[in-house]
């Protein structure tokens, strides 16, 4: 448990450092996102037991590291079709080596977890002005809802919520998870908007606590999904970057799934106005 809080006040240190620096220097959103694509990747990678077909592995990193730095120049489509050709040729000269089945494996999930968590580049452009707040949402709203449901569930949980896939969770610490993360998201939104952008912005609660209730709800999705993948190849963890956490896909594996939701909302219930 110590370890657990300490690396996580550590992790969180990191992030805070990052959404400060992200009002004057927004490039480092972009380069956050683009090394959490890439070790995230290299994780699915050595979790499928791919390293061995470097043929595959190298593109599918560098598309992880070039496609969210290149995004804010509209370069999405052209860097998808490169990589797409690349990997279908790597299919192609390398099929006596590499399945079909391998090939899809990390073809799919390189594409779902870049294109993904870039939008949460997509959004910081969307509003430069308010980015560290986006930037700030979206990672904690599924954090939140983790951390909620963690204590929640070690208190109260009674009930298992899906035993064959995640023997600890339990439906009362989805409820507790939810409960914290819709209430603490608005605690983030009272303090950017009142403190952190000293009450030039008018923050509309009402839709952040819908999207922070649905989001919660998505996170679960997000975790269970990646913990069907960990069953399949019959692991623990993703990696052992962040001690008591696991690894960097350990960690972002809802928000894999929340970060898109978040964007795509954002045009029909807008958080925050002028």
């Amino acid at each position: 448990m110590l370890k657990r809080i300490l690396s996580g006040a550590v992790g969180i240190t990191f992030i805070i450092s990052v959404m400060i620096l992200s009002g004057t220097v927004p490039v480092i959103v972009d380069t956050f996102v683009a090394a959490v694509c890439a070790v995230a990747v290299g994780e699915f990678a050595n979790a499928a037991k791919l390293w061995k077909h470097w043929q595959i592995v190298f593109p599918s990193m560098a598309f992880a590291v070039v496609y969210p730095m290149l995004m804010t120049y509209g370069m999405m489509l052209i860097l998808g079709y490169i990589y797409t050709a690349i990997m279908l040729a790597a299919m192609i000269f390398c099929h006596e080596k590499i399945s079909f089945k391998e090939f899809a494996c990390l073809y799919s999930m390189t594409v779902i977890i870049t294109v993904s968590l870039s939008t949460i580049i997509q959004m910081k452009d969307m509003d430069t002005a308010h980015s560290s707040f986006y930037f700030a949402v979206t990672l904690a709203l599924p954090w939140l809802a983790d951390a909620g449901a963690y204590f929640a569930g070690s208190f109260f949980g009674k009930h298992k919520l899906c035993p064959s896939i995640s023997p600890k969770k339990t439906i009362e610490g989805a409820i507790g998870g939810t409960l914290v993360c819709v209430l603490a998201t608005c605690g983030i939104g009272w303090l950017f908007a009142e403190v952190i952008f000293g009450g030039r912005v008018r923050m509309n609660y009402i839709n952040l606590a819908v999207l922070s209730f649905i989001g919660s709800l998505l996170s679960i999705l997000g975790d269970l999904s990646f913990s069907v993948i960990k069953r399949t190849f019959a692991i623990k963890d993703y990696g052992n970057l962040i001690p008591g956490h696991g690894g960097i896909l350990d960690r972002f594996d809802s928000v894999v799934v929340v970060s898109p939701f978040l964007y795509i909302m954002m045009a029909y219930m807008p958080i925050m106005g002028v």
